[in-house]
């Protein structure tokens, strides 16, 4: 009996050394793993037509994009000097406070803009939805000057927000 249960452990370690006939799968780069390694081609221009309406709107985004980042900028000095003026202090202290306002004003300031860059993103997402184009190089135009206008006010309230002790 004891012999039994001795060998009861050799079939299933046996069995343990048994694999699969033939030779396993190899381990290089399939086809479909190189696709990125392809250049990526530019997408041909789009014919569109031309809307009048549209061309309006589109003046009218830019118009108050422009009228946002020109609020943008007679707010920066003062909120800059104010930022500058609380910097280090408590949160307590008035010039920190007045930094704040002054900080919430310049984003507020610079809301135009942000409304002007998401309604031409929402009217080029539109056309790509209904495959209907219309205005295109008037559109791409308007909507690289806008985001061009609101990484630049980016770029000047991102560190003044940093600056601004909130702790």
């Amino acid at each position: 009996m004891r012999i039994c249960a001795s060998l009861l452990p050799l079939p299933i370690l046996l069995l343990a050394c048994a694999g699969p006939e033939g030779e396993a799968p190899s381990l290089a780069p399939r086809p479909i793993e190189n696709i990125l390694d392809e250049p990526v081609h530019a997408i041909e221009p789009v014919e569109s037509s031309s809307d009048a309406a549209l061309a309006a709107e589109i003046d009218t985004l830019v118009r108050q994009a422009e009228a946002g980042h020109n609020a943008f900028a007679e707010n920066f000095p003062a909120t800059r000097d104010a930022v500058t003026a609380a910097a280090g202090r408590s949160l307590e202290s008035e010039s920190w406070i007045e930094a704040q306002l002054a900080l919430s004003a310049l984003d507020s300031a610079r809301s135009s803009t942000v409304e002007a860059l998401g309604l031409l993103d929402g009217i080029l997402a539109g056309q790509a939805l209904t495959g209907a184009p219309s205005e295109t190089q008037r559109l791409l135009a308007a909507r690289e000057r806008v985001a061009a206008l609101y990484d630049e006010q980016n770029a000047l309230y991102d560190p003044l927000n940093a600056m601004l002790r909130t702790r």
